[in-house]
């Protein structure tokens, strides 16, 4: 009898106990985008240097032969127009050049006297008379000349107001006539030679829109355009180039390195989604889509990507969703939620 009891306690205790809940399905906490259409610019990305426009540099050539005396200015400084940079003294050569071409110039002058003389005479004609004239006076304006530029010490000025950008001389040099010695630039004349792989610099033009941000991120990017494209290749980085126009008071200094993004193409109305929404296996690019709190796996068809965008040729509808942060540990068919759809739920 108390065995029965027993048993039937038991068994209204078990109808009573209540059923095990089942455990709910795993999901993964996602954020998400929407697929969107745009104009999507089609980025080439260098790097490169600010440097003066060569349109812009004065160089100052010697005149005559000359010894430099002095330097009075460096490399990167700031100079007036009509500052004094370099002061040169005449060599032993032009001190010769200057006898010679004094004494010839007198020699043309008695040769002018004597067969003026011999015209009275009736023995010379007033071509002849016209011929020694003009070798008199060119000699002479020759030799004048000179003397003039050989004086004790002659001032080399700079023509412009501007940045000294180059001294291709030293102190004591003997410089050639029509020799290099000083390259002067104007301080806001400056532009960017930004190194390009020789297939992008076929893709780009003059006038194609550039972005400039100096490398250190002190400054804000500059937004300008290619002035040119010089195809040669540069021996030593097998690379062409592109100029591009630095306009004045952008802050930007010559010899600042630069990284330089060139639009080379607009795609027109182009499908994209954010670019860290999209993944490769072997089989190809793929996204992850919201299919009403479900992950679905949809394989596309990627463009080009452009900064934080992404190209979508097909595969993707503008209006649906894909999954961004998240995205890397999902599978298909799992189980998502969103911050809205839990935000939403707790209302």
């Amino acid at each position: 009898m108390t065995s029965t009891l027993a048993l039937l306690a038991a068994l209204v205790a078990a109808c009573g106990a209540p059923a095990a809940k089942t455990p709910p399905d795993p999901s993964a906490l996602v954020t998400t985008a929407a697929v969107t259409r745009e104009n999507l610019p089609e980025i080439v990305s260098g790097f490169g240097s600010i440097e003066f426009d060569p349109a812009s540099q004065h160089t100052l050539n010697a005149e005559i032969e000359a010894r430099v005396i002095d330097i009075l200015a460096v490399s990167g400084d700031s100079v007036d127009k009509g500052q004094v940079i370099l002061r040169l003294g005449p060599s032993s050569t032009t001190g010769l050049d200057l006898v010679r071409f004094r004494r010839d110039a007198t020699a043309a002058q008695a040769v002018l006297e004597r067969t003026q003389r011999l015209r009275k005479d009736g023995l010379a004609s007033d071509a002849d008379v016209e011929a020694a004239a003009a070798t008199a006076r060119d000699l002479d304006l020759q030799a004048s000349s000179l003397e003039a530029r050989t004086g004790s010490v002659s001032m080399l000025r700079s023509p412009i107001a501007g940045i000294v950008d180059a001294l291709l001389v030293e102190p004591g040099d003997l410089v050639a006539p029509g020799a290099q010695m000083v390259r002067v630039a104007s301080a806001d004349a400056i532009q960017a030679r930004i190194g390009l792989e020789i297939e992008d610099a076929t893709r780009l033009k003059a006038g194609d829109a550039v972005s400039l941000q100096p490398l250190d991120g002190s400054k804000k990017a500059v937004e300008t355009v290619i002035r040119s494209i010089d195809t040669r290749i540069d021996p030593s980085t097998r690379m062409a180039a592109a100029l591009v126009a630095a306009p004045p008071g952008n802050g930007l200094l010559s010899g600042e390195a630069v990284k330089a993004e060139m639009v080379a193409e607009i795609h027109q109305d182009a499908i994209t989604v954010p670019r860290q929404a999209v993944f490769q296996d072997e089989s190809g690019a793929y996204v992850f889509i919201n299919d009403k709190g479900t992950a679905r796996l949809r394989h596309i068809e990627a463009g080009i990507q452009s900064r934080d965008k992404t190209e979508v040729l097909s595969g993707l509808e503008t209006g649906e969703a894909v999954i961004l942060e998240g995205g890397a540990i999902l599978s298909d068919g799992m189980k998502i939620r969103t911050d809205a759809a839990i935000r939403e739920a707790a209302q």
